[in-house]
């Protein structure tokens, strides 16, 4: 017994020895593989390569080079015998030429070829692309035999059958050299141009492309060409430079704009809601004894799938309403994905209203659908690859420098691609222009109001981002545009990213505050400037966006009832927009049959930050239904005031900043056929007719038909 515990033991030592001596092929494969295989994410990634194109050969040829990479570093590392450590007897791969461990020197490098392409082969097939599954398989079939029959074919370079060498040729450095040079140009590449290049060497690319690089300076610049100089080995010394780096390389600033001496629009809500009311009496559209419905939406994050979906649902309303929707519409709240989706079409209604939506080359087509024509324009993009671009390249270098390089942060990557997105589909600058810009032409208040919803690391608390003034009737909330705090020029993507900065993705955004720490103070007196706090997504605090709509409610109501008191019916009306699949309306209280057991394995560690990022969903979940009972007692009763667009389906689309375009297909297909039906009669039956004086005032400046839309007499529900 004890002998074979001995052996045992002996075993574990080579093989733990094997394993470290080439541990970025091994881990990094592995990882790989989980990944674009296991992950839903990167199942979704796979979809995109398979869209026509240059996609699929770029894709195969990456997962080439990072296949061979994976065999080509593990070949070496393995198979080299280093003299120092030979000649003392200090390591134990060297000292030992068993049968076990030189199979294991000969086959694992050669299960790391082609562990990539079988694996993804098997992917491809189970996802319904049998044609791509057999070009991995050929691609991983192609590697296999040429390892094994690389000796045959150059025998003249490959003299003899051993698996271990004492020297590297001058051939093999070179091609390792042009390789690391490469994977350099591709960092400078991405850098310089993240829009442009992503835009051809796409996510799942790029992400082979990182891995085949970190792979050959991991086992060879790291470990290889170490010990070949008689030095200790380094690969753990990236580690321990991220940890001592991370003290003094935060390069995540917000980003801001350069100094713009215009007055910020930042109003409060109760001068903003009577001044609106105001205008709207004066046009005809609210008059008293006469219901008016006042829309406020509320749109759940969920990345691009969020985005999508909430864009598409606010278009839609106000394509069929002939843009009576908008000008019902005070105030949308967004987190995440949702703060895209509000965003955009808050920056179309004021595209339309400075006529640039009539320009825009997303609306040409078919004038009456513009709104969802440019919505998905817009948002039918991989927003992931810029992101993922740097976050694999310039701003993993900048974890291993000890100062900061502002642009290395891959958050204005995604920022850059939000700018590029929307100036390609629109034609217009509204994206990268200052956040209040939206409303500064806005004289007759059709602009609804925004509220984009973050998190405050240290504290937990929510920021929003609005042009209205967040004071105390947002419980435990901080205004983004304090005086005190240093976001004054943010554009209107930086606000947008920073509802949206969901980890590991886009980075906690540092925000500065004005003044010395303990002692702020209002920005334009001084120059002085500290790190603050650090904002992320806005879904770790409450995901559906509906708390603060429930906050605006209740600091609405002394001005609404004050217009009641003057004989005005003014009907407050709430949309919930979902997009988690399968979501169902709130209800009061839980059904224990609804309820599952997620995971038993591994429970005593894992239950516990499971249980943290259920809470995510729940609390989203709870702020709707306390916004639905709260209105139910601030409000005559009516069930049309709480209105619910879930996305039904029974298919999980992943999270992320990126979907196929089938995907896409399939999202637009649950709008117009979708399992339940969705409550646009319901606001369209609320809608006046618009006042011949008011509708598309600004036709002159319009193209023949632009605003052909029809519109339909009033229908009351019963």
């Amino acid at each position: 017994m004890l002998e074979l515990l001995r052996r045992l033991g002996d075993r574990s030592k080579e093989v733990g020895s094997l394993l470290w001596r080439c541990i970025y092929s091994l881990t990094l494969t592995v990882l790989g593989v989980i990944g674009l295989v296991w992950v839903p994410q990167g199942a979704e990634c796979l979809r995109l390569v398979s869209q026509p194109g240059w996609n699929f050969p770029l894709f195969l040829f990456s997962v080439g080079a990072w296949s061979m990479a994976a065999w080509y570093s593990a070949r070496l590392t393995l198979g080299r015998v280093f003299d120092s450590e030979a000649a003392s007897g200090s390591a134990t791969i060297d000292r030992c030429d068993t049968a076990f461990v030189n199979a294991l020197r000969l086959w694992l490098p050669r299960g790391l070829g082609v562990l990539p392409g079988v694996c993804l082969a098997a992917q491809f097939f189970r996802l319904g692309y049998p044609v791509l599954a057999l070009g991995c398989g050929a691609a991983a079939g192609t590697i296999g035999v040429f390892i094994l029959q690389r000796r045959a074919w150059f025998a003249v370079r490959f003299p003899g059958t051993a698996v271990r060498f004492a020297a590297l040729g001058q051939g093999s450095v070179l091609t390792v050299l042009a390789a690391i040079g490469a994977s350099f140009a591709l960092l400078l590449a991405i850098w310089a141009c993240p829009v442009a290049v992503t835009a051809v060497v796409t996510a799942p690319v790029l992400l082979c492309f990182a891995l085949a690089s970190w792979i050959l300076f991991g086992d060879l610049a790291l470990t290889y060409f170490f010990r070949q100089a008689r030095l200790p080995s380094m690969a753990g010394a990236p580690l321990l430079l991220l940890l001592v780096c991370s003290l003094w390389n935060d390069n995540h600033a917000v980003a801001l704009l350069a100094p713009d001496p215009a007055a910020r629009i930042h109003r409060a809500i109760d001068t903003h809601l009577d001044a609106w009311l105001q205008e709207r009496a004066a046009r005809g559209e609210l008059v008293a004894g006469q219901p008016f419905p006042l829309f406020l939406g509320a749109a759940e994050g969920g990345g691009i799938r969020a985005a999508y979906w909430g864009g598409i649902v606010l278009a839609r309303l106000q394509d069929d309403s002939g843009g009576r929707f908008g000008r019902h519409l005070f105030a949308l709240s967004g987190v995440s994905g949702g703060s895209l989706a509000v965003g955009a079409f808050a920056a179309l209604i004021a595209d339309e209203h400075s006529g640039a939506l009539a320009r825009a080359p997303c609306a040409r087509r078919n004038p009456a659908r513009r709104y969802q024509q440019c919505i998905s324009s817009v948002l039918r993009r991989d927003y992931l690859s810029p992101a993922l671009g740097y976050l694999l390249y310039p701003d993993m270098l900048q974890r291993f420098l000890p100062f900061p390089l502002a642009s290395a942060d891959r958050g204005r990557a995604m920022e850059a691609g939000l700018n590029a997105g929307w100036r390609e589909a629109t034609g217009s600058a509204r994206f990268g222009q200052r956040f209040d810009r939206l409303w500064q032409a806005d004289a007759h208040f059709d602009v609804p109001s925004l509220l984009l919803n973050a998190t405050v690391v240290n504290g937990g608390n929510r920021i929003i981002a609005s042009d209205l003034v967040i004071d105390g009737r947002f419980p435990d909330a901080f205004d983004a545009f304090d005086p005190v705090l240093d976001l004054g020029q943010m554009s209107l993507s930086t606000a947008i990213h920073n509802s949206a900065r969901f980890s590991y993705i886009s980075p906690a955004g540092t925000v500065a505050g004005c003044g010395t720490p303990g002692h702020l103070a209002p920005c334009a007196g001084t120059r002085a400037r500290h790190a603050w706090g650090r904002v992320i997504d806005g879904g770790y605090f409450e995901n559906s966006g509906a708390e603060s709509v429930r906050d605006l409610l209740f600091a609405l109501r002394p001005t609404l009832l004050a217009w009641q008191a003057r004989g005005y019916l003014i009907e407050p009306v709430v949309l919930v927009i979902s997009n988690a699949p399968g979501a169902l309306a709130p209800a009061g209280r839980q059904d224990p049959a609804s309820a599952r057991l997620d995971v038993t394995f591994l429970s005593e560690l894992l239950a516990p930050p499971l249980g943290l990022f259920n809470t995510r969903d729940a609390r989203a979940t709870f702020a709707v239904s306390a916004g639905q009972r709260d209105m139910a007692v601030i409000l005559p009763a009516d069930p049309q005031r709480f209105l619910w667009f879930g996305m039904h389906t029974a298919h999980d689309t992943p999270l992320g900043w990126a979907l196929a375009d089938q995907t896409f297909d399939a999202i637009d297909a649950l709008l117009r056929h979708g399992g339940a039906p969705l409550p646009f009669v319901a606001v369209q039956a609320r809608l006046a007719p618009m006042p011949s004086n008011v509708a598309c005032r600004t036709e002159a400046r319009r193209p023949p038909g632009y605003c052909g839309a029809l519109i339909q007499p009033n229908r009351r529900t019963p």
